[in-house]
């Protein structure tokens, strides 16, 4: 689209006016010739636009140049990068091979090419000092009164919901005599069903029933049925039932009845057992055993029947065992009464090895089964200490002394929270529990023979890891068994080493041992040449494609003189893709025979091929040319140039570090003309790389002081002024048009007078 560069006006206060005749009286287009009156100050206002955008644009050019040198620069002499050319670390990177599976390996700039030979006696190990394995077990007591009053005093009541009305039901003095004694026997199934009966009457629903279903369940039904609405009563049972009472219904809560046909081919609605019916006197709590959870109903009238204590514990544990089985499988848990005195019992889990068990509920208290909700034969992360070591705890605190460090634990935490305080006290220790083992570990932070534990004797220590045994090797029952830190041991080149972790250094060889060797094994070194090539493979190639760059923009022509920026009024005239090939025109040239960007190309070629002092080689010397002369200062290296890097260096490493590391090297001239020019910080004195002086660096302190942010600035000025004096210039040419209208219009008037004076 071709679009001149003096086409119409951008600002956007245009010359027209609303406080104007627009030529009613003259018949004069008023508008049309202010602003051609104001098009010369409008000229000035689009130019210094024009001006502004040019400036923003090489702005962005250099700063995208200050990108592209620093990143250049970051990659091939930064200190923290692999191909770090100002290091001979790079130009002397190795290469370490070793068929063992004992070690890994791999070699530093200070490893010697040739052979090494080693052989590992030992590794190198932490100490550890852990507890017995696997000797907790879930022990509690029965007691078997408070039991009998517990279930007495349940609530056993449920509370239906019929046609918005409610009606509760109390079953409690059919299972308990009114001293808190069990019913025997409890009530039947009947009678349940009959209190169902009678409590509906009572609220005037008599046709609701309950019955006994022929598997033993309760049904109720209503025959109440409304043909024409297709509806019958509405029965719910309430979330506010009783846990106790909805397991004598076999009900759930929320539970609703549902339409049915019965015999007579009538409709109306049923509710009935959705799980077993428990219509005894029943004891709950909940078994976990590993990780599958049942609950367990203790009959406690049948429970109670029995003659003696003894008996009744049996009993107990019979109901106990029986439904376990039913759950967890024959024999995996067993609960045994261990003392048929007292009612004390326990958890026999040993059938599969490294089970766990766990009693939970609000039955499982230490009152009625002398437990913890949530107690079990293993440790839980989240558990209470107290509950796991309550009795090692005087007025809530109790300590551990680990390597002089004295850590104390209060029992309002739990055991990740003691843990935690453990590893973090600074003993040198790091603890753990497994799980499975039923296991406390401490382990030393670091290997070897000088990192050890010394656990002091204090009654939570004793709780948690058993007591110190007279032989730690060899643990008493109960005690805890500890194993000294060890060195690694090692013959390497012939010279025994021994050394406190399994990963050190040796002769440039940095060394990590995973295991013990049966024979002399052998490391063979090699300089790593192939990554040295890459490394200036690539270097050649990124420095190419920044002198490219570089010379692509001081050479290119200069459409922009052809192409001004767009106004906004110009873009709204075009396509998205039209302004984008525009803008590109329009950015053709800018930098064009820039002094900046050619002395910073004439230095780069200039220390390029120079030789520096107390170097052999100068660049050309490892077969690294330039191309013909249109390439402009791009290097070049072909294949009988790579052969002539590689020869160099395998046959004279030191003198390829010296062309290219050391102060006055390659490597360190082409950093500093990088930094002259690229560099956001100051170099010397007050300035900064001479591009960044020039167009400033984004997110920096020099992105608002630089010498185009300030002439964007007086241009900014400039069209500030422009456009004040654009005002009142349209101010003045409107008031004198006005004033010539508001005249022209007068005399209109007048002569109109006077022509009817005349009778015209």
């Amino acid at each position: 689209m071709n679009i001149s560069s003096s086409s119409s006006s951008t600002y956007v206060n245009n010359a027209s006016s609303n406080k104007g005749f627009s030529g009613l009286a003259s018949g004069m287009d008023t508008e049309s010739m202010v602003e051609a009156l104001l098009s010369g100050t409008q000229a000035k206002i689009d130019k210094q636009n024009a001006l502004r955008q040019q400036t923003v644009w090489k702005q962005e050019i250099y700063r995208e140049i200050i990108t592209q040198m620093n990143t250049f620069q970051n990659k091939y002499f930064g200190s923290s990068s692999s191909t770090n050319f100002l290091s001979s670390t790079f130009f002397n990177a190795m290469n370490a091979v070793s068929s063992s599976s004992a070690f890994k390996v791999s070699a530093s700039s200070g490893a010697t090419v040739g052979s090494t030979s080693i052989a590992v006696s030992q590794l190198a190990e932490a100490a550890k000092l852990s507890s017995a394995s696997g000797t907790r077990k879930l022990s509690g007591e029965i007691n078997l009164d408070a039991i009998q009053k517990q279930v007495a005093g349940q609530a056993r009541d449920v509370t239906f919901v019929v046609n918005n009305k409610t009606v509760k039901v109390d079953f409690k003095d059919l299972f308990v005599n009114d001293d808190g004694s069990f019913k025997t026997p409890p009530a039947t199934r009947q009678q349940i069903a009959d209190r169902l009966t009678e409590a509906f009457a009572a609220q005037g629903f008599d046709k609701i029933k309950a019955e006994v279903g022929n598997d033993g369940e309760i049904v109720i039904t209503s025959s109440t049925w409304d043909d024409d609405n297709g509806v019958g009563d509405s029965i719910t049972v309430s979330s506010s039932s009783s846990a106790a009472g909805l397991k004598i219904l076999g009900l759930n809560a929320n539970a609703s009845a549902e339409v049915y046909t019965g015999a007579d081919g009538k409709k109306g609605m049923k509710l009935e057992s959705s799980q077993p019916i428990a219509t005894g006197n029943y004891f709950s709590v909940d078994v976990t055993f590993n990780g599958s959870k049942t609950t367990l109903n203790i009959d406690m009238t049948e429970v109670l029947s029995k003659g003696t204590k003894a008996e009744q514990y049996q009993a107990f544990a019979a109901q106990a065992n029986a439904q376990m089985d039913a759950a967890f499988g024959k024999g995996n848990a067993i609960m045994k009464i261990d003392d048929p005195a007292t009612g004390a019992f326990s958890f026999d889990v040993s059938a599969m090895k490294g089970s766990s068990i766990m009693l939970s509920g609000t039955n499982a208290t230490e009152d009625l089964l002398g437990v913890l909700n949530g107690e079990s034969n293993r440790i839980g992360l989240g558990g209470s200490v107290k509950m796991y070591f309550g009795n090692a705890f005087v007025d809530g605190k109790a300590q551990l002394e680990i390597n002089g460090k004295t850590i104390t634990i209060t029992e309002d935490m739990t055991v990740g929270d003691m843990i935690r305080k453990v590893n973090a006290s600074g003993a040198g220790v790091t603890m753990t529990y497994q799980a499975e083992a039923d296991r406390f570990t401490l382990t030393a932070n670091s290997t070897g023979a000088a990192f050890d534990i010394k656990l002091g004797n204090t009654a939570l220590s004793e709780a948690i890891f058993g007591k110190a045994p007279a032989d730690p090797s060899k643990p008493d029952a109960g005690g805890y068994t500890f194993t000294a830190g060890k060195n690694a041991k090692a013959t390497v080149d012939g010279v025994e080493i021994e050394r406190s972790s399994n990963t050190f250094e040796f002769n440039g060889l940095n060394i990590t041992l995973t295991g013990t060797t049966d024979k002399t094994e052998t490391i063979t070194v090699s300089r790593n040449t192939d990554q040295i090539v890459d490394g200036v493979k690539s270097f050649i190639e990124d420095y190419n494609a920044l002198i490219d760059k570089l010379n692509s923009l001081i050479e290119e022509d200069t459409d922009y003189r052809e192409y001004a920026p767009l106004t906004d009024a110009q873009k709204k005239e075009m396509s998205e893709k039209e302004i984008e090939l525009w803008e590109e025109k329009a950015k053709k040239g800018l930098l064009r025979n820039d002094s900046t960007i050619s002395t910073f190309l004439q230095q780069m070629r200039s220390a390029i091929y120079q030789r520096p002092a107390g170097s052999p080689f100068a660049i050309y010397d490892l077969g690294i040319e330039t191309g013909e002369w249109e390439t402009k200062g791009k290097l070049v290296m072909d294949a009988d140039g790579e052969a002539t890097l590689r020869a160099a260096i395998e046959s004279n490493p030191d003198g390829v570090v010296a062309l290219f590391t050391g102060e006055q090297g390659l490597a360190s001239q082409l950093d500093k003309i990088l930094t002259n020019t690229a560099s956001t910080s100051f170099v010397s004195g007050n300035s900064r790389g001479s591009l960044v002086e020039i167009a400033g660096y984004a997110e920096t302190a020099s992105d608002k002081d630089n010498t185009l942010y300030n002439t964007i600035q007086q241009i900014d000025q400039k069209i500030k002024d422009l456009k004040a004096a654009y005002e009142q210039e349209k101010t003045r040419y409107w008031n004198k048009f006005n004033a010539m209208e508001s005249m022209i219009q007068q005399m209109s008037s007048q002569s109109s007078w006077l022509a009817q004076q005349f009778g015209y």
